[in-house]
């Protein structure tokens, strides 16, 4: 645990785990929630999340109308309370599924990647974009750093990447390549 700490470069302590743990567990939440739910002090939490908000664990968006932040928690939040043991494989699959728009991949496969991604990190690996993180693990792959027993999972993995960014470069094109995209092995 402690080397992908050291990859992840991020120290938490108890209550910071605690902070994190309060928004994944009632997400989209406010940080003056999470500091009454944990009973801190608001500029604790707010300087935490601030500090998380710089380190890819967190985002925010602001609520239609009142402009309060709502915070969640992003993959790489995910993946480093999955390096600490604090969060269920449960709750780590459904979290990481809809993140990264995984919907028909099952919590065994969702695991298998999240590990994939925790053994394989370097930092500056975007893993809070799905579509660069296929693309990092595809050149890792190609590289020869990735083992083949994740063939048909990274092959997955790599045509929805492949299928979002096409689908991010128009419809048209999707239309186009569709079938191509679909039959295609990318490993």
């Amino acid at each position: 645990m402690s080397g992908l700490l050291e990859r992840f470069d991020v120290r938490l302590d108890e209550r910071e785990l605690r902070i994190l743990l309060g928004i994944i567990g009632s997400e989209p939440t406010t940080a003056y929630k999470v500091a009454v739910d944990n009973r801190m002090h608001f500029s604790y939490v707010y300087k935490k999340l601030w500090s998380f908000e710089q380190e890819g664990l967190v985002a925010y968006f602001c609520e239609p109308g009142s402009g309060r932040k709502l915070y969640y928690v992003l993959p790489k939040g995910v993946l480093v309370l999955m390096a600490y043991e604090a969060l269920s494989p449960k709750m780590a699959a459904d979290k990481l599924r809809d993140r990264w728009n995984l919907k028909d991949f099952s919590d065994d496969e969702i695991l298998e990647l999240a590990h994939i991604f925790l053994n394989n990190y370097r930092p500056g690996t975007p893993v809070n974009d799905s579509v660069m993180s296929a693309y990092v693990l595809y050149t890792r792959h190609l590289a020869g750093e990735l083992n083949a027993r994740n063939r048909a999972l990274l092959n997955k993995f790599f045509r929805r990447a492949f299928e979002a960014l096409i689908g991010l470069i128009g419809e048209e094109c999707l239309q186009k390549c569709g079938q191509d995209i679909a039959s295609r092995d990318y490993i």
